[in-house]
């Protein structure tokens, strides 16, 4: 059975609890057996109640101690792929049988005695409790992995840091290959010549629409390929001995992320405060990573959320459109204005994480004075760490409003008591059904949606629409002509705008 690090323990952790009193009888040759779980059976054949890699549990109130009868036995449970038989002497047995010991030995079935003193029921509690002290641990480490990675892109030469970190993480060597045929570019660790296989798979993994990974072996590596970036794709090659576990793939995922966002910076340098911003905005931290201390550590003062239990610090997002009355203040200059290193600057728009904490009139002065220096900004609620995906959402809305309004806007701290009308997947999915064909992942629905939000926002003025949106104001009257077709609706009716605004704002 291949062994996963969060879904199974080895058979020697529980021969190691001195407190079980667990007596290997046989065992296997090799590294051992990897247990899922303990399961109590008396039955014949337990096959059917099986999943494979269980400690069978028996005291052999059923069984018989004919030979014939054993080899059936011992041949059902290694069918069903059952990890080892737990005997237990008495009060049956005063042994385990010699003939079951020898049809084990035979078809390498691991078998171990437990003492009469030991219920079935600890050993049962003992494997749960290895099991979740193996889970905490892998989420530890994956954890630490992935904030050491985030970390790594702080380097003057991020890729190689991300490589020599992922390599030390995962007890690997990994290659960089460059985009469009280009020969290696980054490597860690000793690794043979990427030849083969591998060289052809690499290949195809960078054709635009080439697969997004691929596996292979390469002498005795397993070898495990990923494309990077979008444009120009690279391929990430790792490769060791073993499997890669569930953790293992968690921080490769990471990696192939950070190298994928690195790819977007062209010259290179050194891009923490914009790769934090991409890594938490767009699509929210990889599953199990914990980057609310990382994040925190870029704020020039960490803070707690306001509903602060002073133990998960809260965060904001913040989203700013450039000011046509000023020169805006450069990225470093937000930076120090807003106490935090997690500021993306592109072209005429800025976003950011600041810290959760602070009363309303601080929040709205941080607003105020970045006014002032040429961003027109929108700050969301607090939230942590795993929902500002979400919250850059609700200030990318805002920041509609603002423009609109051209003031600063800051979120409602209460509820909205329609909110609680409708719950979160419920108002998606209602809202994906009022956009219709605007709801469609394509660039073209994204240009309708964006101009009716706009649109909507200025209460219907055609000139400070197309302002907004840099655009001809009959570009813009076209636009919201073909939403009307396209959807059969009148955005001359109220509550015909009401719904649309609704939508647009809960997708």
């Amino acid at each position: 059975m291949r062994a996963d690090d969060r879904r199974s323990i080895p058979l020697q952790s529980l021969l190691d609890r001195r407190d079980l009193g667990l007596r290997p009888i046989v065992m296997p040759p090799g590294p051992g057996p990897w247990i899922r779980w303990a399961a109590v059976s008396e039955l014949r054949d337990p096959a059917p109640y099986l999943d494979g890699g269980e400690l069978v549990l028996t005291a052999g109130v059923n069984m018989s101690t004919s030979a014939d009868e054993l080899e059936r036995f011992v041949r059902v449970l290694v069918r069903a792929g059952a990890g080892a038989l737990g005997f237990g002497v008495t009060p049956v047995f005063d042994e385990v049988p010699a003939a079951l010991v020898q049809r084990c030995g035979e078809h390498g079935l691991a078998l171990v005695e437990v003492a009469r003193e030991t219920p079935f029921v600890a050993v049962g509690r003992a494997v749960g409790e290895l099991l979740e002290a193996r889970h905490v641990e892998a989420m530890r480490r994956l954890s630490e992995a992935h904030r050491a990675l985030v970390r790594s892109v702080t380097a003057p030469a991020p890729a190689e840091r991300v490589l020599g970190t992922l390599s030390g993480a995962l007890d690997c060597w990994a290659v960089l290959l460059g985009g469009s045929g280009s020969d290696e570019t980054v490597h860690a660790g000793a690794h043979p010549p990427l030849r083969g296989e591998v060289s052809e798979l690499a290949a195809r993994l960078r054709e635009p629409r080439g697969p997004r990974s691929a596996k292979s072996r390469l002498g005795g590596d397993e070898v495990f390929l990923h494309a990077v970036g979008e444009r120009s794709r690279g391929v990430l090659v790792v490769g060791r001995p073993d499997a890669l576990t569930a953790t293992d793939r968690a921080v490769l995922g990471t990696a192939v992320a950070l190298l994928g966002l690195l790819s977007r910076d062209g010259d290179g340098r050194s891009a923490a405060g914009p790769l934090l911003c991409r890594l938490l905005l767009d699509g929210g931290p990889p599953p199990g990573t914990d980057l609310a201390p990382l994040v925190a550590e870029a704020l020039a003062e960490p803070e707690q959320g306001e509903g602060g239990d002073g133990t998960v610090p809260g965060f904001r997002v913040l989203c700013a459109a450039r000011s046509a009355r000023r020169r805006p203040a450069s990225a470093a200059e937000a930076a120090a204005l807003l106490g935090s290193e997690v500021v993306e600057v592109d072209r005429d728009r800025l976003r950011a994480v600041v810290g959760g904490a602070g009363g309303q009139e601080a929040r709205a002065d941080l607003l105020d004075a970045l006014h002032k220096r040429g961003w027109l900004g929108a700050l969301s609620r607090a939230v942590p760490p795993e929902e500002l995906a979400a919250a850059a959402r609700e200030a990318e809305a805002l920041l509609v409003r603002a423009r609109a309004a051209d003031r600063p806007l800051l979120a409602r701290e209460r509820a909205d008591p329609f909110d609680a009308l409708f719950p979160e997947a419920a108002a998606r999915d209602a809202a994906e059904r009022v956009l219709g064909a605007l709801a469609a992942d394509t660039p073209d629905a994204a240009v309708l949606r964006a101009t009716l939000h706009a649109w909507l926002a200025r209460n219907g003025n055609w000139d400070r629409t197309a302002a907004d949106l840099g655009a001809h104001r009959n570009s813009v009257r076209y636009r919201i002509g073909r939403i009307e077709r396209d959807l059969g609706i009148d955005l001359s009716d109220p509550e015909q705008r009401m719904r649309m605004w609704f939508a647009l704002t809960r997708r």
